[in-house]
């Protein structure tokens, strides 16, 4: 379930890549986001993952070979994810998908997706601050 702590949000960033170190490495300079690191392995390790790290925002690049509607899918029919924000980062064009799960849960893979241009570090943290 997503941290409630609304001071210290918790993101949890999905591969291993030097664009996710990089990314996490903006996120933490002068901020009081808590950022942590997941492999995706399978379904289950990435829901345990989730769990354990109980992040507020979840963080995925779309060059990866994985299922993104599919996760989607997945995170958002988790009632007790309520609240969970997924941010979905598109190099080819500098857009970031934010997919946010309503704080009540009334329906299954109900959310609502925005989109933002990111072209520099601070907008990227304003985005993931929410």
């Amino acid at each position: 379930m997503p941290h409630s702590d609304i001071s210290t949000q918790r993101i949890l960033i999905f591969g291993a890549s030097i664009f996710e170190e990089g990314v996490a490495y903006l996120l933490t300079i002068g901020t009081d986001l808590q950022v942590a690191y997941a492999k995706y392995t399978d379904e289950l390790a990435f829901l345990d993952d989730i769990v354990q790290n109980r992040p507020n925002v979840i963080l995925l690049n779309e060059s990866t070979l994985l299922d993104l509607a599919r996760i989607l899918n997945m995170l958002f029919s988790i009632p007790s994810l309520a609240g969970l924000r997924v941010i979905i980062i598109r190099l080819s064009d500098n857009m970031i998908d934010v997919y946010e799960m309503p704080k009540q849960a009334v329906a299954r893979n109900e959310y609502e997706r925005q989109q933002f241009i990111v072209t520099k570090p601070d907008e990227l943290v304003a985005i993931v601050r929410g």
